[in-house]
């Protein structure tokens, strides 16, 4: 499949997808504009927030802007968080007790070079 078609993306001033697009990859700001004309994500299933434990303010503020969702008008959007370095329980509790599951990785061992000055 070409992109665009079943899975597209969309960024700033740039986008690929087509009526027939599935699964959008977007920036965190695409999907805030989004849900300034769709404040309820009309047609969307899932959203999927990768890099969570980032912390920035749109990051911040989108995952308000969904829960209130969740809570308010769609029970069944479906809200997954990912993170390698995430205080998952503090997430958990803010969703309102929502489940985790958790898989357990590998660390691979990291070797840091210095340019002499």
């Amino acid at each position: 499949t070409r992109t665009g078609d079943l899975v597209g993306y969309q960024i700033r001033n740039e986008s690929r997808r087509s009526k027939k697009t599935r699964l959008l990859f977007c920036t965190t700001g695409v999907i805030l504009r989004r849900l300034q004309d769709d404040p309820n994500l009309e047609g969307v299933t899932h959203v999927i927030v990768d890099e969570v434990h980032e912390r920035q303010w749109q990051i911040d503020f989108l995952l308000i802007a969904l829960r209130t969702i969740v809570q308010k008008t769609r029970k069944d959007l479906k809200i997954i968080l990912m993170s390698a370095t995430l205080d998952a329980e503090l997430f958990c509790s803010f969703f309102g007790g929502a489940p985790l599951v958790s898989v357990p990785g590998r660390t691979f061992p990291v070797a840091n070079y210095h340019l002499e000055d």
